[in-house]
């Protein structure tokens, strides 16, 4: 970038530009660079499973793969231990992004969180369903995307004040359904003061 030749401050020798590649570079200081990384940001999960998530896994109608596993183990340190609001599963299709969210929701239950709401494209909200039911025991599933929508809303309602037996409950939304809005109805009315 610079065509002029700078000279070397008084009493230093003149060092000759050294030029490496990208893959030279990471050949030579990967190693390094890697355990820097890991120093300032460690891992959340480092292959080390938790047994009680595992247990929760090993209770499953149908078991994950070891490498789904492994994300549900992830995602769940991020979540559980982290305490982060959120994470993310990334990946290609057909690798069981939707097996690993529910193994998911289910270690998230084994940790104490009763309900799980997903939010699918339309076509695949009755996939999810399908899922849900071969893959967790006992659960409980409410598809909230057709034009009963409400009518099932208004018998969760009614259903607040029962008793928990512990089964898993799953909400499932249609993304199209939930972008249609509500009806909005006056919450309150507020008179204002004459003259103003």
């Amino acid at each position: 970038m610079n065509d002029l030749p700078l000279a070397a401050p008084a009493g230093h020798p003149c060092v000759p530009t050294l030029n490496i590649g990208l893959t030279e570079f990471i050949e030579e200081f990967g190693d390094e660079l890697l355990e820097s990384l890991n120093r300032s940001n460690p891992p959340v999960y480092a292959g080390i499973d938790n047994p009680a998530r595992q247990w929760v896994l090993d209770g499953l109608k149908r078991q994950p793969f070891p490498a789904q596993a492994q994300v549900v183990q992830a995602i769940a340190a991020l979540l559980l231990d982290q305490n982060e609001q959120a994470g993310i599963i990334n990946a290609e299709m057909g690798t069981g992004k939707t097996m690993m969210a529910i193994a998911l929701a289910a270690v998230m239950h084994g940790a104490g969180y009763r309900r799980t709401m997903v939010i699918a494209p339309p076509h695949l909200v009755y996939k999810w369903r399908r899922e849900i039911l071969e893959t967790i025991p006992d659960a409980r599933v409410w598809v909230l995307n057709g034009p009963d929508t409400l009518v099932k809303l208004l018998k969760l309602r009614d259903q607040l004040g029962d008793t928990y037996d512990g089964r898993q409950e799953f909400f499932i939304l249609g993304r199209v359904r939930m972008r249609m809005g509500f009806h909005w109805r006056l919450a309150f009315w507020q008179r204002r003061a004459g003259g103003g």
